[in-house]
């Protein structure tokens, strides 16, 4: 493999990882399927991105570098969805347009040791299974010889071994990061994960700032990315307390942003003033994070028929198979509704 294709390998490739993002397009699930019990949802996204790999290198090593993205995403997600499975959480895996995640949710918190082991136990069982290709094929997957000697083993180094170890770097919004901000967390509860955070903005911009000057902008992409990431993280909550303090409240249609804010207010103590926001948030982005806010907002207001009525509108509007499970089985306030005729008993299984 010449040095040109290495360059652009690491360019286009190593965005994949970075995180576990969570998708800020909500539509209905499609092409689900299950693996090891984990609902898995593949989206258009993940489709276009392996075919833009078949065609930005040379045949046979696009259909080679595809594939082993591909699997390699899924095992790397598989990893996150089992360590959390272990750790008593539910869980599901979404794969998109170069970002992959893992959903899940704790039904009691868990400590900083099992948010440890589910932050590196992507990367863990990612590595390990490349490096067991490898060696069922004879090849040594610590000699440059023996990786290229044909595009598969190229393939399987890349998208198995180096991406895998590029996400244990210990920067937040890497897995390595999110390793390093558990064991923090631990000895300094409620300020570890700043700590952390802030670190990895200050060092992010340094090795941008190195990148640049010293004219190797490969990994200006990644590291911007991850910049953006950092300033969004850090900046939420003095976004939200200045947005809940202004009293011509409205949803800006960020789903995400928009439910936490739904949720805070119901916190708070107004369950109206919530149920009017999350409804509103509905109508202006038909997300299932909106939905689900009216749903608990009309429990406290005591009208259970409207929130079964949100409940399903938030399990047909989710975005990821088991979303809605997954938020349902982390809420309380659903309790009163076991038994009726209009709601599920599915979502009451793993309560």
């Amino acid at each position: 493999m010449t040095r040109r294709k290495s360059r652009r390998l690491r360019l286009y490739l190593v965005l994949q990882y970075t995180c576990d993002m969570r998708s800020r397009t909500h539509q209905t699930s499609r092409n689900v399927f299950n693996v090891f019990g984990f609902p898995t949802t593949v989206k258009p996204g993940f489709g276009v991105f392996l075919a833009f790999l078949i065609f930005l290198y040379p045949f046979p090593l696009g259909l080679w570098m595809a594939g082993a993205v591909g699997i390699f995403t899924l095992i790397h997600e598989l990893g996150h969805a089992l360590a959390a499975r272990m750790s008593g959480c539910t869980a599901s895996i979404s794969l998109d347009f170069m970002v992959a995640y893992a959903s899940y949710e704790p039904r009691s918190p868990l400590t900083w040791g099992q948010k440890a082991r589910i932050a590196i136990a992507g990367s863990s069982l990612q590595i390990t299974c490349a490096i067991a290709v490898l060696l069922l094929n004879s090849t040594n997957p610590f000699s440059r010889a023996d990786i290229t000697i044909s595009d598969a083993t190229i393939s399987i180094w890349w998208a198995g071994i180096a991406l895998g170890v590029l996400n244990l770097v210990p920067l937040l919004p890497l897995d390595g990061g999110a390793f390093v901000a558990s064991i923090v967390e631990h000895f300094m509860p409620g300020r570890g994960t700043d700590i952390v955070l802030k670190t990895s903005a200050t060092l992010t911009a340094l090795l941008f700032g190195l990148c640049i000057v010293s004219g190797n902008t490969e990994l200006a992409p990644l590291l911007v990315f991850m910049l953006f990431m950092q300033y969004q993280t850090l900046a939420a909550p003095e976004r939200q307390k200045k947005y809940l303090a202004n009293p011509a409240l409205s949803p800006e249609g960020d789903p995400e942003f928009d439910s936490v804010i739904a949720a805070s207010i119901l916190s708070a103590g107004d369950a109206t003033k919530a149920l009017r926001f999350a409804t509103e948030a509905y109508r202006l982005c038909p997300a299932d994070s909106n939905a689900f806010q009216a749903a608990r907002s009309a429990m406290k207001l005591g009208d259970h028929s409207l929130a079964v009525q949100w409940l399903h509108i938030s399990e047909l509007s989710q975005f990821d198979s088991g979303r809605f499970q997954i938020l349902f089985n982390h809420a309380t306030e659903f309790a009163p509704l076991r038994g009726r005729n209009d709601v599920s008993d599915e979502w009451f299984t793993n309560r």
